[in-house]
């Protein structure tokens, strides 16, 4: 009876529907800290680099294409690149390290978050000299029209400069910091305008006003990319000459 009983017990521990053995608490006790550690190592936060890190990262990778005080570089052939010294916010100078927009490479294969964040504050503390406040509209347009509309067109789309060859470029998907920095460095053809010219208050104001042809009110219809009321109205015109055809072939009785 007592061998019968203890193959009984066996079968029930083999069996399927058996309950697991319990897991020891020691056991339980080193998973966990196998899955936390890994786990605490991931969410570990960048060390930032210290200021005479980013000096020297932004000398050694940046000063070729922006200059060495981020005053910008402008050249025919060569690798050329915008002032930085009208950039202000570190999110966004990271942003640009990160990601290189337009012909910028791309860092974040390159450097290290502390690393791009030393960059970024090196940028924004050491290089950023241009003040940007807020400015008047109504003065920043008569600078505008007076200074810049005559290449950059009244809708900032840009245009030909037929005696230099060359196209003044679109001011459509600019940021602030770009165009406060490319008046103050005069890029390519363009003439620069230094505070002797244009004073800081001036240039804030040029800057809100280029911003805010970017993005004008709508008052409604079809703004035909802000092109401007020439293009409107010369379409206008087209549709008007269209339905007064289309009335003196009704009238005719459709026959031509």
């Amino acid at each position: 009876m007592l061998r019968i009983q203890k193959g009984v017990e066996k079968k029930a521990e083999r069996s399927p529907h058996a309950r697991p053995r319990p897991i020891p608490g020691r056991f339980k006790l080193c998973l966990t800290m196998l899955l936390l550690v890994p786990l605490a190592a991931a969410q570990k936060p960048a060390v930032a680099g210290t200021p005479q890190e980013g000096a020297a990262i932004f000398s050694q990778m940046c000063a070729k294409c922006h200059g060495d005080r981020g005053q910008g570089l402008a050249a025919a052939v060569t690798i050329a690149g915008p002032s930085l010294q009208a950039e202000h916010d570190p999110g966004d100078v990271m942003t640009a390290v990160e990601s290189g927009p337009s012909h910028m490479p791309a860092f974040s294969r390159v450097l290290t978050a502390g690393q791009m964040q030393a960059v970024s504050r090196y940028v924004t503390t050491r290089l950023a000299v241009i003040p940007l406040t807020q400015g008047d509209l109504g003065e920043g347009g008569k600078i505008f029209r007076t200074y810049c509309a005559a290449c950059h067109r009244t809708a900032v789309h840009g245009g030909v400069l037929a005696f230099a060859g060359r196209n003044a470029p679109d001011l459509q998907e600019k940021s602030r910091a770009l165009i406060a920095g490319a008046i103050r460095w005069g890029p390519g053809t363009m003439p620069a305008f230094p505070p002797a010219v244009l004073s800081d208050e001036q240039l804030s104001s040029t800057v809100d006003y280029v911003r805010f042809v970017q993005h004008p009110p709508n008052p409604g219809g079809y703004p035909l990319q802000e092109v401007g009321p020439v293009a409107e109205g010369g379409l206008a015109a087209l549709a008007t000459l269209f339905v007064i055809g289309m009335t003196g072939w009704i009238e005719r009785g459709g026959k031509g």
